[in-house]
């Protein structure tokens, strides 16, 4: 909703008109996997009603140069005095923070923790993150992402932007390495008399 007046006279637009033209739109670099490359953006100062009421916030759209969408993501921030560049690394920075909480809530439980007492709680969640930084430096050093990424590619042959390993691909590999690592609890032969292992038919 675009704010008139004092909340007067305000009017509703469609967002994806903006970026298909007006003197708002502008080319922007975009930190992406193979590095920084142009997008169209464009920004609209308006009130997002039903969550902030009359603070005013700016919206910004982005759009790939290839795409064929009206935008491909919305960005909105209370900073209406931030140029378009600085809204839009702010989101990128922010972006795999959010995506490492995600990954230690789901994956390496901290969303499961059944924690009574206060000092537990606290802990949890750290403690959580602490094994998600253990893990991806055990992959850095041991993991191979070219096997593992090949591997992903022929379950899913229709995922053609996989292009990094994910956190769930660095714990598959884990689990895996040290499942493999597992031995017997005791390995010495000589504790145990000589004769037909009980797995054989001639030890029935």
């Amino acid at each position: 909703m675009v704010d008139g007046a004092g909340g007067h006279g305000a009017q509703f637009v469609r967002v994806g008109d903006v970026v298909d033209g007006g003197d708002a739109a502008a080319v922007v670099d975009v930190e992406g996997d193979g590095g920084d490359h142009p997008a169209g953006a464009a920004t609209i100062a308006c009130l997002w009603w039903g969550s902030l009421h009359r603070t005013p916030v700016m919206v910004v759209l982005v759009k790939e140069t290839d795409s064929t969408r009206s935008y491909d993501i919305s960005l909105v921030s209370t900073d209406t005095d931030a140029s378009v560049e600085t809204l839009v690394s702010r989101y990128a920075d922010r972006w795999s923070v959010e995506q490492s909480i995600k990954d230690a809530k789901i994956l390496i439980g901290a969303g499961d923790a059944a924690n009574r007492l206060p000092l537990a709680v606290h802990h949890s969640v750290p403690f959580a993150m602490l094994g998600l930084t253990i893990l991806v430096l055990w992959y850095a050093g041991h993991g191979t992402a070219e096997t593992d990424l090949a591997a992903a590619r022929a379950r899913a042959p229709w995922n053609r932007k996989k292009t990094h390993v994910s956190v769930d691909d660095m714990l598959i590999a884990f689990r895996r390495a040290r499942i493999t690592a597992i031995g017997a609890g005791q390995d010495t032969l000589d504790h145990y008399p000589a004769g037909a292992v009980t797995s054989s038919s001639a030890a029935a």
